[in-house]
């Protein structure tokens, strides 16, 4: 008998098809959001057919579905019955949150530790850093052996952001460092939950998607020597996989692609248009020119965390005459070097390949003083001080209001 797990998590879509305990194939494809649209996919590229037995688990999403449901606690049971496995807690490290569950002598389910609100740590977090740094989880596998841990503000996904960027941009860490150092800090995570549920002994599955980085798995069990980790091939979908079986008993028939969903009906409160209040804002416009062979210019960088812009401006005229907005994937310098190289491309549109003065270089933004150093420019300047010479440029009367939080 063929039966159908589906588990929708925070950050991903797990399925499962089974024939009698046999996996047939199973899926882990990334959401971004459109789980929907991402689990249609996944049915219609596996032809899955109606009458199929079928349960999802998983986040308020599986209500959604024209189909039964079930709790993820509960097929987290089923699967360790199925994979019979005897274990003292099971660690669910997904994307949005990390969760610990005690289990006793008959493979149920006692107690649930869960992280708070803040994403540093998580699944979800660790994979837009990679984003940030042009990278992807299939890369972490190739972490050279040089790498290294660096300390990172670990309780506050804002402050662990800005500590990846201003090693990157200073020079103090590589982005394999980043990658381990984040690691780190998720295995650390997990190693505070088990403790919090007393849990220092024994044996422990580590399930969800995280599971499937090594370094984590390594650095959780330097951090508790004392307890056997256990990570399953069927880790990754762990939920799905119990599902499937539970769907032979409290599943229902898969209804067809077209029935799958249940009919939506979403408003959202709304504002006023911003257009009311139009007359209470004076947009102004930046000057812009075009490049004259003979004149002096200055480059203004702004090198920041997520993007690095620039500007060729006239000395004479104070007209951006060259500008580029490019994404800094967490190489401060190539990103700076890629925007000069589409300057130039304009320049050279413009006047074709006379040369310019440019004067002197400024720079701004989180990486500022490396992008100083490599610009061999004095000119290096906070943000703070780069936003107050720019409002001022445009409205020099303006004040400043003293606000109390």
């Amino acid at each position: 008998m063929q039966s159908l797990g589906i588990n929708i998590g925070s950050s991903s879509i797990k399925v499962v098809l089974l024939d009698d305990k046999n996996i047939l194939w199973k899926t882990i494809d990334a959401h971004e959001g459109n789980f929907i649209q991402t689990l249609k996919n996944i049915l219609i590229e596996k032809h899955v057919s109606p009458g199929l037995l079928s349960l999802v688990t998983g986040t308020e999403g599986r209500y959604l579905l024209n189909m039964n449901n079930m709790l993820e606690s509960i097929c987290i049971e089923e699967a360790l019955k199925q994979l019979n496995l005897n274990v003292d807690a099971v660690v669910s490290l997904g994307g949005e949150n990390f969760i610990v569950y005690t289990i006793d002598e008959d493979g149920r389910i006692i107690t649930s530790f869960a992280g708070n609100k803040c994403a540093s740590g998580t699944g979800e977090f660790f994979k837009q850093q990679l984003g940030r740094m042009d990278l992807r989880l299939c890369d972490v596998e190739h972490v050279p052996d040089n790498a290294k841990v660096c300390h990172m503000s670990s309780r506050c996904s804002v402050f662990m952001k800005s500590d990846c960027t201003h090693k990157l941009n200073k020079g103090e860490a590589t982005k394999a460092d980043i990658v381990l150092s984040l690691s780190d800090v998720m295995a650390t995570k997990v190693a505070d939950f088990l403790k919090r549920a007393r849990i220092r002994t024994g044996n422990v599955l580590l399930a969800g998607g995280v599971s499937r980085n090594r370094y984590i798995i390594q650095f959780v069990k330097d951090k508790l020597p004392g307890i056997e980790f256990i990570a399953p091939d069927e880790a990754p979908y762990l939920e799905a996989f119990g599902a499937a079986h539970l769907a032979r008993i409290s599943g229902s028939r898969f209804p067809g692609i077209g029935d799958l969903f249940k009919p939506q009906e979403i408003e959202f409160a709304r504002y006023r248009s911003l257009t009311t209040v139009e007359g209470r804002v004076k947009y102004l416009k930046s000057k812009r020119g075009t490049v004259k062979p003979g004149r002096e210019y200055i480059l203004g960088v702004d090198g920041g965390s997520t993007t690095t812009k620039v500007a060729l401006i006239d000395i004479e005229t104070d007209e951006i005459v060259a500008c580029h907005y490019g994404r800094t994937h967490g190489d401060p310098v190539n990103a700076l070097k890629e925007c000069l190289i589409e300057v130039k491309k304009q320049l050279k549109e413009q006047i074709g390949d006379p040369a310019i003065n440019i004067t002197i270089a400024s720079t701004t933004g989180s990486s500022r003083e490396i992008l100083g150093v490599f610009l061999e420019t004095p000119a290096v300047y906070n943000e703070i001080i780069a936003h107050a010479v720019g409002t001022t440029y445009f409205k020099p009367d303006i004040r400043m209001l003293n606000m109390r939080f």
